[in-house]
């Protein structure tokens, strides 16, 4: 008895909505069959059935408890803005290196890709044991097709120098590798479609550490955020050690907190060995 006084309530409800909106996104056929429930039908044979016109899926949501008590209340259905974003997930999780790179040079799975000059892989060796990720390509990067080769990547690389290694031993990427308009950070729905690429690269270099440049891959391989408070503090990524630390161009507008990413780096060279030494 309860059921059906429940049933009963929220047609109720459905009816006092469909007074007041608009149900463009629902078809007909599936709102008075929703009216339906709770009466006795006859049993269907298969025939009927087969005849039955399709149904669509975008189907509105049964009203909640607090609708049914209160069916004067509106509710926003809100849709999700998936413009010219593909709804297959990228699979390139068994593409060798070359393959890989290839179809990220081709790929037009967001609005990055309009803008582009040239698409911007990576730099290094793949061989390498560190790897740096920073969050997409800038002016110059976009000129050139390599990543941090303005005065960030200028700067990055004295970093790495400092660390007692050479650029071409490392590993560097970006989140995404198209540049976003102005320098922007990514947007969510970016990021989302260019991960796979780069999380496959990680798969297909195995790097001992990996230092995470900023914000952005903070917030994407990690899904953290505060990376003043969390730089310097060692993580983990599917089995590998991450160190978080500042952008090189924040360093370039922020002089005084180079001293503080010079601290997290020399924590990564400690785990190869290498020590920091004055000149004399």
């Amino acid at each position: 008895m309860q059921e059906r006084a429940l049933v009963r309530q929220i047609i109720e409800c459905l009816k006092i909505e469909s007074e007041q909106r608009n149900y463009a996104e629902i078809d007909p056929a599936v709102l008075r069959d929703f009216m339906q429930l709770g009466k006795k039908e006859p049993a269907k044979s298969a025939n009927s059935i087969g005849n039955q016109a399709p149904v669509r899926n975008s189907v509105a949501p049964a009203p909640s408890p607090a609708m049914a008590a209160n069916p004067s209340k509106e509710v926003n259905i809100v849709k999700a803005d998936t413009e010219n974003v593909p709804q297959d997930k990228l699979d390139v999780c068994r593409m060798p290196y070359e393959e890989l790179e290839k179809k990220a040079a081709v790929c037009t799975r967001c609005r990055l890709h309009k803008s582009r000059t040239n698409p911007v892989f990576a730099d290094g060796s793949r061989k390498a044991e560190l790897m740096f990720i920073g969050e997409g390509p800038g002016r110059d990067e976009d000129a050139q097709g390599i990543p941090f080769v303005g005065r960030a990547g200028q700067l990055l690389t004295k970093m790495i120098e400092a660390m007692q290694f050479d650029r071409k031993e490392v590993y560097i990427a970006n989140i995404v590798k198209c540049r976003p308009p102005e320098n922007r950070a990514p947007m969510d729905d970016e990021a989302e479609q260019c991960l796979p690429y780069l999380l496959r690269q990680i798969e297909l270099v195995q790097p001992k550490i990996i230092v995470l440049l900023g914000a952005v891959p903070l917030k994407y391989i990690l899904g953290l955020a505060g990376i003043t408070k969390i730089r310097g503090n060692w993580k983990e990524f599917k089995g590998i050690k991450v160190m978080p630390t500042l952008h090189p161009a924040y360093l370039l507008r922020n002089e005084a907190a180079k001293k503080d990413a010079w601290k997290d780096l020399q924590m990564v060279m400690s785990v190869f060995g290498k020590k920091y030494r004055k000149n004399s």
